[in-house]
């Protein structure tokens, strides 16, 4: 099952080592689907992938969004444990193996500043980090994602 799960700059090492246990991600599903019947499978992803990297600075405090992509078994995904969770959200258990990553999303180290802004509550620097693309990197290119 494809899980975009929220991560911090500071777990790359963790991550490219596959030793990595995030215990939560966000997926496509039947309530995210339900609720947006109207956006077509490449729209809920990108719906998907927005949820998990506001999380990821939001939630977690990363200085930048970190999105990890991963295509893990679905009998080790499961339905988030609060009903005030994103309709996307999902428990993912185990270890993310390196093999299970099929890419990255990162913010470019120029949106520190809107992030720090929507972790403050800035509305507009919110709203510019939701406008902001993030920058795709392959499972190979871990170890040399550039931040500063």
């Amino acid at each position: 099952m494809r899980v975009y799960i929220p991560a911090t700059v500071g777990q790359l090492r963790e991550i490219a080592s596959g030793s990595w246990e995030p215990g939560r991600g966000f997926a496509a599903t039947e309530r995210m689907l339900e609720i947006a019947p109207q956006l077509d499978p490449d729209e809920v992803a990108e719906e998907v992938i927005h949820a998990a990297a506001m999380h990821s600075a939001l939630g977690l405090g990363s200085p930048l969004r970190v999105v990890v992509v991963v295509d893990h078994p679905r009998s080790d995904v499961g339905a988030a444990a609060g009903a005030e969770d994103h309709p996307a959200a999902v428990s993912v258990e185990g270890r993310i193996r390196l093999d299970s990553i099929a890419c990255l999303f990162v913010d470019e180290p120029g949106a520190e500043p809107d992030v720090a802004g929507a972790v403050a509550a800035d509305e507009a620097a919110l709203d510019r980090l939701s406008e902001r693309d993030l920058l795709w990197y392959d499972v190979s290119e871990i170890d040399g994602i550039s931040l500063t």
